[in-house]
């Protein structure tokens, strides 16, 4: 056999050369380019629709805009999201399957700040989401989601739907990770803070509509939107119905029409009748009667406008027209009359739901001053978080705490005054002084917001505090009271044991279980002898806010010299703060603790009797 002298041996010339592409088996490319480029100017409109709705969910200036648009696999795109990030799950009804909607951990804690009143910071550390962050999340997503669709709307009528929002991108697996995916990248700029929002949509979900996605069909549907829409309403079904006119009835005669009367048809025989739809007559008819023919068949007539029913006649409809006006004037009156009536009955009714606002004000606030001359009512509902009391103030600091300082902000500045100050204290110290700038920066934020942030607390605090089945009990006071009427082995007992397991709780039932009043139940020869071991001064100050009571037994048991010294002693003290005064009482109530820890003085107890 000749060996081919085409093929061995001879070297391809640069004529024969072919471009050669390599294709990877792993990761098929299955968009084109031009359907790469078809996706882009669809997003764009997306990009610009979603700068206006941010910038007026957040009153700020925003900026989106398509960054790229990449197809890769998806185990590629979840393994350079950030953990933890926020991923919207998206339906992509009525296309079968999901996409996701990517928004960049510093772009969402600067949507975060801005919507709760901050100046719209990115934040330097990440965390999951909270709660109350995810309900104001799904806000922003649902407005993006409206503005997706308003861009598919040249391929198609899509429905994307939320269906959940995740932080830990590895919870998210909508495709098979070597599934290809078309991922568009926004770049997007809130004030000062920037990142990014990526959609991706797996070629599974979009493979329906892989046709549709070129330049030529987008660009025709844009170009002929207008007549379609035209033909679409032109071909619209509508209701009509074929009329004949009747005689001329009166009013009377038609008021006592029965069942089985009759009513002449005048032009029944010359075949003349109008179609009437929508209210309205729309064409002049004739009937075609064929012989043997079970049925009338109509044609336009040559007079194609509407019927003006003419046949009335000048004099007839002169006279019509006199019994009209008739009718109207009577119909006139008795309107102004039902109107005069109807305004009075709703003066009574606004009276009386007055009265009624200002019995429940007199019922809930009792005690609150009110300014005479003022008609109007506050309806304390209206605030938001007016609903916190005091007793909430513990765990309300401790849902919060773990919130983001401008939700924390927030909260407060809603609060009532003491109740604000009582969580600033309970939460960690590190972050009132950022929460209190932030209060002082406090800018306007939207009444959907409030709404959306106080329905997520009152939800997650009325699952631990229902004020109907839970009643307060227990604390320090509960075993100080226990104790106080127990023996003396038993409170010295209990005490001495909490000393070695809790040195502080021990302390503060010490000091409640002997108050400083208590020691008018020492016999006279003890309160003297504590009055000259304790410091005067202190005991000058430990009763001015002492009942005339307790002072007439201090002065009986010291003599009248030194009664007269410490009452001078007082007079010059002048007026002191309620917390010096405490303290200097409780210094006095330890110097007894210690005279009877030493045996010097004795203090009664329950069961003992003194001889």
């Amino acid at each position: 056999m000749e060996p081919d002298t085409h093929t061995s041996g001879v070297m391809p010339g640069p004529e024969d050369r072919r471009r050669i592409k390599i294709y990877d088996f792993k990761r098929p490319d299955k968009f084109s380019k031009d359907q790469i480029r078809t996706v882009s100017i669809m997003h764009e409109t997306f990009a610009r629709q979603t700068t206006t709705a941010l910038s007026s969910a957040l009153r700020s200036l925003a900026h989106v805009h398509v960054a790229s648009v990449d197809q890769l696999t998806y185990e590629e795109f979840i393994r350079s999201v950030p953990n933890p990030t926020t991923l919207g799950v998206i339906d992509m009804d009525p296309l079968k399957g999901s996409a996701i909607l990517m928004i960049d951990p510093a772009i969402t804690a600067a949507f975060i700040d801005r919507l709760f009143g901050g100046p719209g910071k990115a934040a330097n550390h990440f965390r999951t989401l909270t709660d109350i962050e995810c309900a104001v999340m799904e806000g922003i997503y649902i407005r993006m989601l409206g503005n997706l669709r308003a861009a598919w709307v040249v391929v198609m009528d899509l429905r994307p739907r939320l269906t959940k929002l995740e932080c830990n991108p590895h919870f998210v697996q909508i495709v098979p990770p070597n599934e290809m995916i078309v991922l568009v990248t926004f770049e997007v700029r809130i004030g000062d803070a920037e990142g990014m929002i990526n959609l991706c949509i797996p070629y599974l979900t979009i493979e329906p509509i892989i046709p549709k996605l070129s330049a030529q069909y987008v660009y025709a549907g844009l170009r002929h939107g207008p007549e379609i829409a035209s033909a679409s309403i032109a071909s619209l079904p509508m209701v009509a119905e074929v009329c004949f006119e009747g005689e001329h009835v009166a009013l009377s005669t038609l008021a006592n029409l029965k069942r089985g009367a009759r009513i002449g048809i005048p032009r029944y025989a010359e075949g003349k009748a109008f179609l009437h739809s929508g209210g309205s007559p729309i064409l002049r008819l004739t009937a075609h009667r064929t012989r043997g023919a079970r049925r009338t068949t109509y044609s336009v007539d040559e007079n194609r406008i509407a019927m003006d029913l003419r046949a009335l006649g000048a004099a007839g409809k002169k006279a019509q027209e006199e019994k009209v006006d008739t009718l109207q004037d009577a119909l006139h009156s008795l309107s102004s009359e039902i109107g005069a009536t109807v305004k009075s009955l709703q003066g009574s009714i606004t009276n009386l739901a007055r009265k009624q606002e200002e019995m429940a004000d007199h019922l809930l606030l009792p005690n609150t001053d009110r300014d005479a001359g003022s008609t109007e009512q506050v309806d304390v509902r209206k605030r938001p978080f007016a609903w916190f009391t005091m007793a909430e103030c513990s765990v309300l600091a401790m849902f919060i705490s773990k919130e983001h300082p401008q939700l924390i902000a927030l909260v407060l500045s809603y609060l009532e005054p003491s109740l604000a100050a009582c969580v600033l204290a309970k939460i960690p110290e590190e972050m009132r002084t950022d929460v209190a700038a932030r209060i002082c920066m406090m800018d306007r934020t939207s009444p959907e917001v409030l709404r959306e942030v106080e329905r997520v607390l009152e939800k997650s605090i009325s699952t631990i505090i229902t004020s109907q089945d839970y009643i307060a009990a227990g604390g320090i006071d509960s075993v100080v009271e226990i104790l106080n009427i127990g023996s003396r082995s038993l409170e010295k007992g209990v005490v001495e044991s909490l000393e070695k397991l809790d040195p502080q709780m021990a302390e503060e039932i010490k000091k409640r279980m002997f108050v400083f009043e208590d020691i008018v139940l020492l016999d006279r020869k003890a309160i003297g002898l504590v009055v000259k071991e304790a410091v005067q001064e202190d005991f000058a100050l430990a009763l001015k806010a002492t009942d005339e009571e307790v002072r007439k037994v201090i002065w009986d048991c010291i003599s009248k010299a030194d009664s007269e010294a410490m009452k001078v002693r007082m007079e010059s003290l002048g007026h002191v703060r309620l917390r010096d005064v405490e303290e200097a009482q409780q210094r006095i109530v330890g110097v007894i603790r210690k005279m009877e820890e030493e045996g010097r003085i004795m203090v009664a107890r329950a069961d003992e009797t003194v001889v």
